[in-house]
């Protein structure tokens, strides 16, 4: 089974490469040349990385944003081969986070999103049943890895006081170990009743809560400041969100703590 890859330069999709995947080289917003290229290649699976995911930039250029992440994944999906699998990586931006349960939300739950970026990926979503493949929606929350983290670890190494936000919650995951869940949900997405899973973290926690865990793992000596209130003019965020793994637990997807991911960051990983 040979695993192609839309947005193969992103922080997942180039993860996906390393690991033997085969990059979609095309924009997928260029429909004919979309075409011409599946047509081509004639993927058993394609992983659909390919999105704009900035939260702000979204908000500012909606338009931009629709027709990447919606239109561009419709003409992914209308070109998929009969019996092939279209896997989309979705979000926890799609609900409200107005979640109480501490973890976080299930596969069942509506779709209720509050920013356009959030509205963008669960139209992406609903462009699925416009196609005649096989389909899976993967739904994640935060991704991190060293890139991502070494500016504020390089601070707290050099004693610096850092804020974050105690008020927006997610489900943090190294994207190695999201990468690990993917591959296993793809390799048995038949047995995912449904076609649609989480995988991402195994607990809940405010970007606060999760520096202050990065801190005391790798004993960081710099400080870390809980902000309590919102910034003025933020774009919507939906505030408690995150996601839960259990059902994905059950089916033998790997999901990982936040330490296993931390100790990753680490080894600069």
């Amino acid at each position: 089974m040979e695993i192609f890859v839309t947005g193969a330069n992103g922080t997942i999709g180039s993860e996906l490469v390393k690991r033997g995947c085969t990059p979609i080289n095309t924009d997928i917003t260029n429909a004919e040349l979309l075409r011409s290229e599946i047509e081509y290649v004639n993927p058993d699976v394609i992983i659909h990385c390919a999105a704009i995911t900035d939260v702000s930039y979204c908000e500012e250029h909606f338009k931009e944003s629709f027709e990447v992440n919606v239109k561009g994944t419709a003409n992914v999906v209308g070109v998929m081969p009969k019996d092939s699998l279209f896997v989309y990586l979705s979000s926890d931006h799609i609900f409200e986070g107005n979640n109480w349960f501490s973890q976080g939300y299930g596969e069942w739950q509506k779709p209720s999103p509050i920013n356009r970026y959030g509205f963008s990926k669960w139209g992406g979503e609903l462009t699925l049943k416009t196609g005649n493949c096989n389909t899976l929606i993967v739904r994640g929350s935060k991704c991190f890895n060293y890139a991502w983290a070494k500016p504020t670890m390089d601070a707290l190494k050099n004693g610096e006081t850092v804020i974050f936000t105690d008020l927006i919650k997610r489900s943090f995951v190294h994207v190695q170990h999201f990468v690990d869940g993917l591959l296993y949900a793809v390799e048995h997405h038949k047995e995912i009743e449904g076609g649609i899973v989480n995988i991402s973290g195994d607990s809940v926690f405010s970007y606060y809560g999760f520096w202050s865990i990065v801190k005391k793992v790798l004993n960081l000596p710099g400080e870390i400041v809980p902000r309590k209130e919102r910034l003025k003019n933020e774009c919507p965020r939906p505030f408690r969100a995150g996601l839960d793994v259990h059902w994905a637990r059950s089916l033998g997807i790997p999901i990982y703590g936040v330490t296993e991911g931390i100790k990753l960051l680490e080894k600069g990983v």
